[in-house]
């Protein structure tokens, strides 16, 4: 399912790139140097923001923002903070956003192969290795 709306996403954009896609979503993306967050996603009424850690590399800053563009579409009612180096405990939603980030980036009939989903469960550092 998630991986199915990101695939819509794309295509309704005519795009992968996750920062273009937030752009015409409204959804400012900003860069931040962050110590401990990889990203966030915050809305306040009708503004909606990403934040991004300004120290990642680029694909991984991608990965970032398309992980936090999966909270926008997949958990409208939240803001999210994606801190994954010190997490002992790895939440439901957070999983779905790192499906729909794959999904985003690579494609649907990759993000299918058993590997991936298995890896959309860890750090990010593993879902860039995928791409």
């Amino acid at each position: 399912m998630y991986i199915e709306m990101a695939e819509r996403l794309a295509r309704e954009h005519h795009t992968r790139n996750p920062s273009t896609i937030a752009k015409s979503m409204d959804i400012e993306v900003i860069y931040l140097p962050f110590d401990e967050l990889f990203g966030m996603a915050c809305s306040l009424g009708e503004y909606r923001l990403i934040g991004v850690n300004s120290g990642l590399d680029e694909p991984v800053q991608r990965l970032v923002i398309a992980h936090e563009l999966g909270h926008f579409v997949l958990h409208p009612e939240g803001n999210f903070f994606f801190v994954l180096n010190q997490t002992m405990f790895y939440p439901k939603l957070e999983y779905q956003a790192n499906l729909f980030a794959i999904g985003l980036c690579i494609g649907e009939e990759v993000a299918r192969y058993d590997f991936v989903q298995e890896i959309a469960s860890g750090k990010i550092e593993n879902l860039c290795k995928i791409l």
